[in-house]
């Protein structure tokens, strides 16, 4: 069984292209048995966009039993949300999360310094280690302060649209960081998203060894880690479970044996 907790339809996430009928398709051509669609819930988004990155969640779950009665019977859909970090909506998404009957809540941090890279990339000026620093703290400030997610999503975010010739991160780029990002996940039972959409954008771009860090990962397990999550971040048709194969060999090799995803916010463990 393979599930890809993190999908976006062009119904509800304002930057997706994928309709639900070309996301069943899709997830069918790759083996899925089990699909999260994760819609964008960004409040307070501080960039001006055409369509906004929240959503009407009851309509969201009003469409919902509809998609279920026409998704094949071989795959089984679940209801997720991806909450778009800043410190003064933790009332906020808390309360939408315990209002709805999500199976699944990733928590993103998509910005830093307040601004989202993918804007704005004067962050890229820091030193690579000050840089992943900055933001593994942001994520760890993020874990400590929330209860209401499942699910830590992309931590490896801000290497997506880093103009270096190497942007890939590393656990020696800021050890202390990670450690205690880390430690909070576990203490917390949450789970760490292995995004394999930051892995398509690495190898589009030419790098030799697109795959999270070995060290990074170890370093999880070593200290009792041991919830993993995939999830493609799918906007689009083609990138649907991008990379698990490879990736699950990745993971295989560091030592993990499971991917966790969710129903009704509790934990699933499935091998792989």
């Amino acid at each position: 069984m393979i599930t890809d907790s993190h999908l976006h339809t062009i119904h509800f996430s304002g930057d997706a292209k994928m309709t639900i009928d070309e996301l069943f398709v899709a997830a069918e051509l790759a083996g899925l048995t089990d699909i999260v669609i994760t819609e964008h819930f960004d409040d307070d988004f501080p960039h001006e966009l055409p369509v906004p990155l929240t959503f009407d969640i009851p309509s969201y779950f009003e469409t919902f039993p509809k998609w279920i009665q026409s998704c094949p019977s071989s795959l089984s859909l679940r209801a997720g949300i991806e909450f778009g970090y800043q410190p003064q909506l933790e009332q906020k998404y808390d309360l939408i999360s315990r209002s709805f009957p999500f199976d699944s809540i990733i928590l993103s941090n998509h910005l830093i310094g307040g601004v989202d890279p993918y804007f704005y990339r004067d962050c890229y000026l820091m030193s690579k280690n000050d840089l992943h620093s900055t933001y593994i703290n942001s994520l760890a400030d993020m874990a400590e302060r929330c209860n209401f997610y499942d699910i830590l999503g992309h931590f490896d975010y801000i290497v997506r649209y880093s103009p270096l010739e190497d942007p890939t991160m590393h656990y020696a780029d800021c050890p202390e960081a990670f450690d205690r990002l880390f430690k909070i996940l576990i203490y917390s039972e949450k789970s760490l998203e292995v995004n394999t959409r930051t892995i398509e954008k690495l190898k589009r771009a030419g790098i030799h060894n697109p795959f999270p860090d070995q060290e990074i990962l170890a370093r999880y397990l070593e200290l009792g880690g041991t919830r993993i999550t995939l999830g493609s971040d799918s906007h689009d048709p083609s990138t649907l479970a991008c990379n698990f194969e490879d990736t699950i060999s990745h993971l295989r090799r560091i030592g993990f044996r499971e991917n966790t995803s969710y129903i009704g916010r509790k934990e699933i463990r499935t091998p792989f």
